[in-house]
């Protein structure tokens, strides 16, 4: 079974209207919706914005629900000068920007107890999120995601993550996603459309490309869930 997550309602709305055999279960105030998603079993869930309720359905999924690979799909902010709003970033590695204990002589971004900085998608995933955007016409890219609690609307806060992590979008789940995912031992993937480009301008492009980008992000999930299934 796929667990599939997204943050806000906009994300995974979509995906939740085309369920068949649908069963609605909450735990921990977070609604898990199961059904077949185009032939394949899989459980949806608006987890809420941020690190600590993605953490939450993450683990949900895989100790409830029995969940053997999670994909993460909403929007980001784009880091990258190469990208636009409308871009989509299948990431290759995710990390968190603010996770920081440099002042005991770590890396920023590190993480203790696992020591890592980075925790990297699976390459299965990958390919299958590059052939349904391929096959939908989907302008997209790999590369590093970051991850923080913090809507991104600072230019110059936005260019030093970009630089520490080599990142080329950020957002506010994936790196928790994922770091629940690697002490599981379960594959995973972060699929992001840019609604902005991280900037002094963010809050206003946030709003306008949001349900755009959600659809598009979708859309390739749509794909990946088809894959399983043929």
């Amino acid at each position: 079974m796929i667990g599939i997550i997204g943050a806000m309602k906009v994300e995974v709305e979509g995906l939740k209207k085309e369920l068949k055999d649908l069963k609605v279960t909450t735990i921990s105030g977070i609604e898990f919706n199961q059904g077949i998603l185009n032939g394949t079993p899989v459980v949806i869930a608006e987890c809420g914005i941020g690190k600590v309720f993605a953490a939450i359905c993450a683990q949900t999924m895989i100790l409830k629900f029995g969940v053997d690979k999670i994909i993460n799909t909403g929007v980001a902010g784009a880091l990258s000068p190469d990208l636009e709003v409308g871009d989509m970033v299948v990431a290759t590695a995710v990390c968190q920007h603010d996770m920081d204990t440099s002042g005991l002589g770590d890396p920023i971004g590190m993480v203790s107890g696992l020591n890592q900085i980075f925790f990297e998608t699976d390459k299965a995933l990958q390919e299958l999120a590059l052939e349904s955007a391929r096959d939908k016409d989907f302008k997209c890219v790999t590369g590093v995601i970051a991850t923080g609690d913090q809507f991104m609307k600072d230019t110059v806060k936005g260019e030093l993550i970009a630089a520490t992590f080599k990142a080329v979008a950020v957002e506010m789940e994936g790196g928790a996603i994922g770091q629940v995912c690697a002490v599981n031992k379960i594959p995973f993937l972060v699929i992001r459309v840019m609604s902005d480009c991280a900037d002094d301008g963010a809050n206003v492009d946030f709003a306008v490309f949001l349900d755009g980008a959600a659809k598009e992000s979708m859309e390739v999930v749509k794909g990946i869930a088809e894959s399983y299934a043929s």
